[in-house]
Parts: structure tokens; sequence; C-alpha cells
């Protein structure tokens, strides 16, 4: 991590210098570290051998030389113990939006040991046993993914709120070609009060160009804290035979601006989507 000012020859803020050590020290670095500072009351030219003698490793110097000049040149002088809590309050906050978020990646059809992947159909059950209150489905096709199904409804029983947005029959002003579509697929969520079905409202499709779209999107959203998101359809192929690739996000903020975006697209005022009769 790059701190401004530092390579200027002045020392950066206090605040700056202990987020860039939270971002680049390892965790147990890090805790001897707060522990040393714990028993200083003020710096002094000892702190930073001090600091490095705790848990020796390569390129600790110039951390803890930087750490000290940003200390020392703090007016007020803040005690050893506040400079502790301070780098242990930005090191939790560092862990907390990594955890937050992680990103993996899912796949379908051929692997090797080379990456670890994780397979398409596990990771969607994943993602639907995680929803606590809402759950945001979004495919182009779907037949043939009878656990899916099965874990749709589960979630649906548990009282969370499930909402289906596929492409329809050309017939009902989709594009898939042929006379079924995911109405086949989930016809046994039909009379389920907490699921409900949606289609891009065929006259609102003409774009740009004066062509048709399509609802081409294809996505899983558990609330707003996770959703995997790639080219896997809800088909047995996809999840099986295909070669698939997306990724699982668990980033509450950007999962919330996914589900917000469908949020309005749902709203009656925009006409974008509209529930699909079954």
């Amino acid at each position: 991590m790059t701190i401004s000012g530092a390579k200027a020859g002045n020392p950066p803020s206090l605040a700056a210098a202990i987020a860039s050590l939270a971002a680049d020290l390892p965790t147990t670095y890090r805790a001897a570290w707060i522990r040393v500072l714990q028993t200083i009351t003020t710096p002094d030219d000892l702190t930073a051998s001090r600091l490095i003698a705790a848990h020796p490793g390569a390129g600790l110097g110039p951390r803890a030389t930087l750490l000290l000049a940003a200390w020392m040149a703090t007016d007020p002088l803040p005690s050893g113990q506040a400079v502790a809590l301070a780098l242990d309050s930005a090191g939790t906050r560092y862990e907390h939006d990594i955890a937050m978020s992680r990103v993996d990646v899912a796949v379908s059809g051929p692997v090797t040991d080379a990456v670890p992947v994780r397979l398409t159909a596990s990771v969607a059950v994943d993602v639907i046993r995680a929803a606590k209150r809402t759950l945001l489905i979004v495919s182009y096709a779907a037949f043939g993914v009878h656990e899916i199904e099965r874990e749709i409804m589960a979630a649906a029983n548990r009282g969370i709120r499930v909402d289906l947005v596929i492409e329809t029959a050309v017939a009902s002003g989709g594009l898939l070609h042929g006379s079924a579509d995911g109405r086949a697929t989930f016809r046994d969520l039909r009379f389920h009060p907490d699921v409900h079905l949606w289609q891009w409202n065929p006259e609102r499709r003409v774009g740009p160009g004066g062509r048709r779209g399509a609802m081409h999107a294809k996505f899983i959203a558990a609330d707003r804290t996770a959703a995997m998101l790639g080219s896997a359809n809800l088909t047995d192929s996809a999840h099986t035979d295909n070669l698939e690739i997306g990724v699982v996000i668990h980033d509450p903020a950007a999962v919330g601006r996914i589900v917000d975006h469908f949020a309005a697209l749902m709203r009656k005022d925009a006409k974008a989507l509209s529930l699909l009769p079954w």
C-alpha cells in the first residue's frame, strides 16, 4: 500500500501509516506489534527495533521506521496504547472488508488440478441456501434443474421471498424458440405465495437499434450479501455438460446494487419487468 507524502520526504499522517500497516502486515506480525505498542508510553529511538524484534521478518524495517516517523510527527503525541488500539481496529476492519469482498470462481465442464474452482451446480445450491430473507433468480433459459427447483421450494417454505425472472417463449412475447419456457420447469412453485414470476415486458423490449432485446441476464442473489453470476443458464446442460464460467461475489455493496437495479425495474412506474402469469 503506497502512502501519499512518504516519498516526498515528509512522514505520512499517523492514520495513513496505520491504514497501510493494517493492509500490509500479516495478522501474526500485526498482533506482535500491537503487544509491543501497548507497553510504550511515548516513542523513542528503540521503538522501531523493538517492533522488528517482536516478530522478525523481511521488509519490516522500513515499515517500523515509517510508523515511528508518523507517530512522532503527530501533535499532540498519542500514547502507545492509543496507537495499538488504532492498529488493532484498522486491522480488524481491513480483514472484515476483505472477507466481505471475496470473489470465488464457479465452472462447468472440464476442470484441471492447476486452478482451484468450484462447480456451478454446487455453488448455485449454496447461494440459494444462504438466503435469509430474499432470493432473486434470473435466467434466460430454465429447464432440467430439479435440484435447483427443490432448493427454491425449500427456501420459499422457510419464508424467503423468491423472485424469478425468466425469458419467455416467442408466443408470450419473449425470444425463446419453442412453446415452453421456465414456467414449465418451476410449475410446482406456481401456487406458493412467496414465489413471484417476472418477465421483461414485451412492450418495453425495443432497443435504440430497433431490435427486440432478450432477457439474457443470469444470476442468483441471496439477500444483499452474495450473488453468483456468469454464463450458465439454469439448465442441466449448463450445470453439467457445457463449458461455463462464473463468479460468486461476497460483497454487500456490489450485490446490493444488483438487487436494487432489478427492484427498480420491477416497480410499476418503470414498466420494465412485469409479473408473469403461470
